[in-house]
């Protein structure tokens, strides 16, 4: 009787189990995230900046980056910590939104 008790134990663990690691996938591919995975230090031109967001490290991506996105749609990533990329930042935040800007720039962050 030990025997059987001990079975039925151990396949209601791995049936637990087999049901956790299927959510945990399913979970995990719900929340695609399209990460820089290198930054380029060359400057960018900020007239063909149309907005741009921010990637923590941490947060789902493995290093920290300011991503660009182009008047053509590009996306383009440069380290966060120089000074030619705040300049950049601080001109497309001091321009006016227009009906063109935010919809290319719809689901950016920034």
């Amino acid at each position: 009787m030990a025997q059987y008790n001990f079975i039925s134990l151990c396949v209601g663990v791995w049936i637990t189990a087999v049901i956790l690691s299927i959510n945990m996938d399913v979970s995990l591919g719900e929340q695609a995230v399209d990460c820089c995975l290198k930054v380029s230090h060359h400057p960018i031109p900020k007239r063909i900046v149309a907005c741009y967001r921010e990637q923590r490290k941490g947060e789902g991506c493995l290093i920290s980056a300011v991503v660009f996105r182009t008047r053509k749609g590009r996306e383009l990533c440069a380290p966060h910590d120089v000074d030619w990329v705040a300049d950049v930042m601080n001109a497309v935040d001091a321009r006016p939104m227009n009906k063109n800007r935010d919809e290319l720039c719809s689901g950016m962050k920034g």
